[in-house]
């Protein structure tokens, strides 16, 4: 197999060089594939050098079948042959070892969760110690971990609680669900996280907690946050509902502010189809958070609660419990592997005009990367729509959507008004959060892509076809754009 199409320098870093090497690589083509026999990637391009990924030669033969094309074949769009044919991995990775787990609690016929439920104390256990934390609550859902974990915090009716604005619903619903008022604060583009300044201006009397969301799997500016929550004497509660193993400063999220909160719906990248968690380091939140949970009722070994708080049922079951410690068994190794491969899209599709890349933070140790964000500028595509460079890549094999239906606050889901929930109609003063302005969450869902986990999955040779595919692109990019545009 030749290595013609790349110079030394590209053969030692690897697939960081796969443009490149799709530059160099003449009109050589190789029909054969060898996806499916190329491990995980590793961090470094010494690791490819070496042939740890089987080794840069691997790559070349995707490459010399994509070469040229990436110039001048048609786009799929225009009846070409699409860059990717063949379907990424499945998001949802698993084995045995979730059928010997989930087996053991239906030959058990405990299936149930709460007090005395074996799987979801194994399940706390772990999931604490993987996150760093003292102690871990396992709940119904991610929407039930925000509710549970704001009422531990002391949240109640008439109080404000800070939300970005670029999240998910479940972040303000969470807050208005218990009585209490979202405000919502505004993001900085470059990361797609809440904006610490704009957390400082939001900030009134009625202020009872901020939750930043570490959106995508990337842990918020917490040195930034946490000291405006302890000079103000305000709790933060970390939304880490798609941040399962990431990293600030050597410690996992989840752990860093008051309480942390997790999500194991179907999409994530720990599952059990639904489920959520609690963390925390302070046994008092932990001890109200459990028995929230599970109806007010207060455990054998609780030493903080002296009376019964009004509760919920939001246990999570044992077969859920099984699933996740099975899960949880390849966190680690997941979450290397969809860094490393972010990592290379972050410097190849970074290099190319028009696409903005989210920028590496020092103090980030590892991104859990359940979906890689990128931000989309037309003028580095001739015009061309952030919407139709999605379909052009969607066509292409490549699983690229806008990211518009983020900003929270326009979702039709936020159909919050003073007739359906109560901490609008009990409010002193009119709220409409159809009023809400947020000007760089809305230039934000204006230009942002993504891709989900799943293509991180895999190997250099999915991450190379992600590459491929935007050259691609952007090389035919003016026959897109309609001559009123041009």
């Amino acid at each position: 197999m030749s290595t013609s199409g790349l110079t030394p320098s590209d053969r030692m870093s690897g697939s960081a060089s796969i443009v490149t090497a799709v530059a160099r690589a003449g009109g050589q083509k190789q029909t054969t594939s060898t996806i499916a026999t190329i491990p995980a990637p590793t961090r470094t391009g010494a690791s490819y050098a070496a042939g740890t990924i089987g080794p840069c030669r691997a790559t070349i033969t995707h490459l010399h079948s994509v070469a040229m094309e990436v110039i001048v074949a048609e786009l799929a769009l225009r009846g070409g042959q699409p860059v990717r044919t063949i379907p990424f991995p499945d998001s949802i990775v698993h084995d045995e070892r979730e059928e010997e787990q989930v087996l053991e609690v239906v030959r058990s016929g405990n299936w149930g969760g709460g007090i005395g439920a074996k799987k979801n104390a194994a399940l706390a256990e772990l999931f604490a110690r993987q996150q760093d934390a003292a102690y871990c609550i396992p709940v119904s859902s991610g929407t039930a971990a925000l509710e549970v974990a704001l009422e531990a915090l002391g949240v109640g009716p008439g109080d404000e609680v800070i939300v970005p604005a670029y999240t998910w619903i479940a972040t303000p619903l969470s807050a208005l669900s218990i009585g209490a008022l979202a405000v919502f604060a505004d993001v900085d583009r470059a990361t797609f996280n809440i904006d610490p300044a704009d957390i400082e201006r939001k900030i009134t009397p009625r202020t009872r907690a901020i939750v930043p969301v570490h959106w995508g799997g990337r842990p918020c500016d917490l040195d930034a946050i946490i000291e405006i929550g302890t000079r103000h004497g305000i709790p933060i509660l970390e939304d880490a509902a798609q941040a399962h193993g990431a990293k600030w400063r050597g410690r996992g999220v989840g752990a860093i502010g008051a309480a942390g909160t997790f999500s194991f719906q179907q999409s994530k990248t720990i599952t059990a189809g639904e489920g959520g968690a609690i963390t925390t380091n302070d046994a008092a939140i932990a001890e109200r958070a459990a028995s929230i949970a599970n109806c007010g009722r207060i455990r054998p070994e609780d030493t903080h609660l002296t009376e019964n708080p009004l509760g919920h049922n939001y246990r999570l079951n044992e077969l859920s419990a099984a699933l996740l410690l099975a899960q949880l068994s390849r966190l680690d190794e997941l979450a290397d592997r969809r860094d490393a491969n972010a990592r290379v899209l972050d410097t190849e599709l970074g290099s190319i005009a028009g696409l903005r890349t989210r920028p590496r933070d020092e103090r980030i140790d590892r991104s859990a990367q359940y979906l890689y964000l990128f931000r989309y500028d037309p003028t580095g595509f001739g015009g061309l729509s952030r919407d139709e460079f999605a379909r052009a890549m969607q066509a292409e094999g490549i699983p690229c959507f806008a990211g518009a239906g983020s900003l929270v606050y326009r979702s039709p889901l936020l159909n919050a008004t003073p007739r359906n929930t109560a901490a609008l109609l009990l409010s002193d003063r009119p709220i409409d959060y159809r009023q809400t302005r947020c000007p760089e969450a809305e230039r934000l869902a204006a230009e942002a892509l993504y891709v989900p986990h799943r293509v991180l999955m895999g190997t250099s040779l999915d991450v190379a076809d992600v590459i491929a595919a935007a050259r691609k692109v952007q090389a035919h990019a003016s026959e897109l754009v309609p001559a009123t545009v041009r």
